[in-house]
């Protein structure tokens, strides 16, 4: 029985025993493999080959292997051509001379497994196809370069990997949770009574969030495959680190107020106070909420052009608001000088602190934008050096 039950713990851990993605390569080479035969071009074999190396799960992966192997293709094609033709030199040494060309071109091209699909044409071509090498070596390159043309579309438009799609979903809960967290205080705050304590849930919410922070970052590594070679400068790697920034930054600030003790409301410039900072709370959670629609709706439609100007009234509004609390907190430190202790005094301050770090956050929001990502970059890392009000 104990036997059993691990058995059926550890079964949804394994892996499948048939992906979408192998289905997908079995159709595609099948179908290159078809094509190639009844192709009046010879060694239209190569291209159910080329299909077979190159299309993988992932969209980035096929780039990278599509590179890397028609890079290969072409140097190796090139050497074959130089030293088999141009060079009058005995075979063993010629054929040496070769292989360590691509091994030493390979290097600074940075090429992984290139230099061995150039290794291969090198010898293929000079011991098997030595009389036809001149056609035999372009004619792979062409059915080369359309597998890996082929391969990249099936690998975008057959079953695509769904990791975007799902990162963008991680990221929606996990704002949509901070929300909540975010409307919950700020109920606490326009409470009029003592209110209750509930910091063991609240603790065991802020470890739920944090959890699902760790859950977003180890899937931004499967989703940054997607964007191909270069993805740091990819639109949408801007905007996820911008997601990522904003959403550590408010989860420490929502972990912060849940260390706060309960807020009284007596006497009634702390009233007004808390009024003031529950209005920058319900703001923040409006935003974020216009951002968790937004992101849906760039999930659905498959853009990666993502605007953060529907945003901007209300990343001011929540500006202005923080400025009242600024000026709040400055009077109610006036009026009630004095009849408060240090230890709660100094309570109000880092609760009014915390809740204006929100408005910083909502101006990293507001450059959430990929059209200019440089400009976005600057702006980004000026707001995150901002220091507290």
């Amino acid at each position: 029985m104990r036997n059993a039950t691990t058995q059926s713990r550890r079964r949804p851990n394994q892996r499948p025993w048939l992906l979408r993605s192998d289905l997908r390569l079995a159709v595609v080479t099948g179908l290159a493999a078809g094509f190639g035969l009844l192709s009046p071009i010879p060694y239209g074999y190569y291209l159910p080959m080329t299909t077979a190396t190159v299309l993988s799960s992932s969209y980035g992966n096929a780039l990278k292997l599509g590179v890397q192997r028609l890079l290969g293709s072409l140097m190796g094609v090139l050497l074959l051509i130089i030293f088999s033709k141009s060079l009058a030199l005995p075979l063993a040494l010629a054929i040496g001379m070769a292989l360590g060309s691509t091994r030493l071109l390979g290097g600074m091209l940075g090429l992984e497994v290139g230099y061995k699909v150039a290794g291969n044409i090198i010898v293929m071509g000079w011991l098997v196809h030595s009389a036809t090498e001149t056609t035999w070596g372009p004619l792979r390159l062409v059915w080369t370069a359309l597998g890996i043309a082929l391969s990249l579309w099936a690998s975008r438009w057959i079953w695509p990997s769904q990791a975007i799609p799902d990162l963008h979903r991680q990221q929606g809960r996990l704002m949509q949770a901070i929300a909540e967290e975010l409307s919950e205080e700020a109920s606490r705050l326009n409470q009029e009574g003592p209110g209750s304590n509930r910091s063991p849930r609240r603790e065991t919410q802020r470890n739920h969030l944090l959890h699902q922070l760790a859950a977003i970052r180890l899937k931004r590594q499967d989703a940054l495959l997607e964007l191909g070679l270069n993805p740091e400068q990819q639109p949408l790697y801007l905007l996820w680190g911008q997601i990522d920034w904003m959403c550590s930054q408010t989860v420490s600030v929502v972990s912060g107020m849940a260390c706060l003790p309960i807020p009284i409301h007596d006497p009634e410039p702390l009233r007004q106070l808390h009024h003031r900072e529950a209005e920058v709370l319900l703001l923040m959670e409006q935003l974020l909420t216009m951002l968790v629609r937004d992101l849906s709706t760039l999930t659905q439609t498959g853009h990666t052009a993502f605007k953060a100007a529907c945003l901007h009234k209300t990343v001011t509004a929540l500006h202005q608001k923080g400025e009242q609390l600024n000026q709040q907190l400055t009077s109610t430190c006036k009026a009630l000088d004095g009849d408060l202790p240090s230890s709660r005094l100094r309570q109000l301050i880092v609760r009014s602190t915390l809740i204006e770090q929100l408005v910083v956050i909502s101006e990293g929001i507001a450059t959430m934008t990929n059209a200019s990502s440089n400009a976005s970059r600057r702006k980004l890392q000026q707001t995150t050096s901002t220091p507290n009000r």
